[in-house]
């Protein structure tokens, strides 16, 4: 055999070597994203399962082993409704801007500015 020849089947062998270890990666690689996706699902039903049992038991008493999850998960709606709410006002005393300028056209706002501070769309 030429030293060609041995040269060749070295390289085919390891272009073979590499390949079978690209495709275990890559099986791996798939096996791993899977596993990713699969607690992702798991975790949305988990929320789901928590938010309707919060649902279900407003106002009632609960296990003394999750009141504080209860209890966290009401102050925080609290605290988005007070900020809804601080959020309406804010937007309402912006409504009380001159009429001079252009109309957003994404979010309907008035401005004079090159772009919309609201929401920061290009005033045509």
């Amino acid at each position: 055999m030429s030293y060609f020849e041995e040269m060749t089947q070295k390289a085919r062998a390891a272009v073979s070597t590499a390949a079978g270890k690209a495709r275990e990666v890559a099986d791996s690689a798939k096996i791993s994203a899977s596993i990713i996706a699969e607690k992702r699902e798991l975790d949305k039903n988990y929320r789901a399962i928590g938010q309707w049992y919060a649902c279900e038991n407003e106002g009632k008493e609960v296990p003394e082993a999750i009141a504080d999850v209860i209890a966290a998960v009401r102050a925080s709606q609290e605290k988005i409704a007070e900020l809804q709410a601080k959020r309406e006002e804010a937007e309402c005393a912006e409504a009380v801007v001159p009429e001079e300028g252009k109309v957003c056209p994404v979010c309907g706002k008035i401005s004079d500015t090159k772009f919309c501070p609201h929401c920061g769309a290009p005033m045509e």
